[in-house]
């Protein structure tokens, strides 16, 4: 499956998107399958996050998308706030989080996600919403900007996999 068109740097169709965040949570499962509890917890510097701060940060990222999303659907123009990443990954301490729940948590969200926006129709992808940082978007913006922003920290998660593992 071919994420972007190359030439036009777009991602494809609508159920295509939909397939690409459908499968995000079983992705980051098979990239950590197997590893240790101190591989998991490796921080390759300071201040940076580890594995499991990654994939707490990629759960985060899912609960307040969807959020989002559902506010583009049921609200005209809504105004969608940004978050603090570093306060979130901190606050809820993900290094010490069991990995597993985490996880669960993660696929359950996009579970959510993937039905509202199978669900939704294709006129319904130009509702717009204001970010307070990022400006107006469209629904179908929003969710290429997930797409791009969950397969960064799959890179992201397999380059630190190395690092742990070396």
């Amino acid at each position: 499956m071919t994420l972007f068109q190359p030439s036009k740097g777009k991602l494809a169709d609508r159920l295509e998107i939909i397939e690409v965040l459908r499968l995000l949570p079983e992705r980051v499962s098979e990239e950590v399958k197997g590893l240790s509890e101190e591989e998991l917890r490796f921080r390759p510097g300071e201040g940076l996050w580890s594995l499991k701060e990654v994939i707490g940060h990629l759960r985060d990222f899912a609960e307040i998308d969807h959020d989002r999303l559902c506010r583009m659907i049921t609200q005209e123009r809504p105004i969608l706030p940004g978050f603090d990443q570093e306060i979130l990954v901190r606050e809820r301490n993900y290094q010490e989080a069991d990995l597993r729940a985490v996880l669960d948590e993660l696929a359950c969200f996009r579970r959510e996600t993937v039905q509202v926006l199978t669900e939704l129709v294709d006129a319904n992808w130009a509702r717009t919403g204001r970010h307070q940082e990022r400006g107006i978007f469209s629904i179908r913006q929003h969710v290429e900007h997930l797409v791009r922003h969950e397969a960064m920290h799959l890179e992201h998660i397999r380059a630190l996999k190395q690092q742990a593992t070396a």
